[in-house]
């Protein structure tokens, strides 16, 4: 008898614990999650501090395909597969690439293509971004950052 109302209270607890990791997961894969942007390429919004900012990241907008001009992302690497880089979006797909200053350090592209972003850090001397390996593809995009905490270590 008491072994059985063991059982039951860990497969009760062992479940609850699956169904929380289930929900966690969905939600911060879909709805919201928390990152940690290391290094200064951002800079000064983000990582203005010593510390390593936390941000959060929205995944809404990169499912109805609504990114625009200015948005800070959070983006696959393109020659990096595993790794992941945080930039703010410069110019989206049919923008004329002559009109940014900034971007005429890479000649080769003129225009964005079609499904494609051109991303760029705020500190552009110590970023690596689209001037480098060009447009990203916006399925290389996870999420928008809407919230900056820097304050938190």
């Amino acid at each position: 008898m008491v072994l059985r109302v063991y059982l039951l209270r860990t497969i009760k607890t062992s479940g609850l614990f699956l169904y929380s990791f289930c929900l966690l997961h969905t939600f911060s894969n879909h709805f919201v999650s928390v990152v940690t942007c290391e290094g200064d390429s951002m800079y000064p919004t983000i990582n203005a501090t010593p510390q390593n900012d936390v941000v959060l990241v929205e995944h809404w907008t990169k499912k109805k395909k609504s990114l625009s001009r200015n948005d800070i992302v959070i983006v696959s690497q393109p020659d990096s597969p595993g790794d992941y880089i945080c930039k703010r979006i410069i110019a989206v797909e049919g923008d004329d690439l002559k009109r940014y200053k900034r971007t005429l350090l890479y000649n080769k592209w003129k225009k964005v293509p079609s499904g494609h972003v051109w991303l760029e850090g705020d500190n552009t001397e110590r970023s690596y971004d689209s001037r480098r390996f060009g447009p990203v593809p916006q399925g290389l995009v996870h999420g928008r950052v809407f919230f900056r905490a820097g304050f938190i270590k």
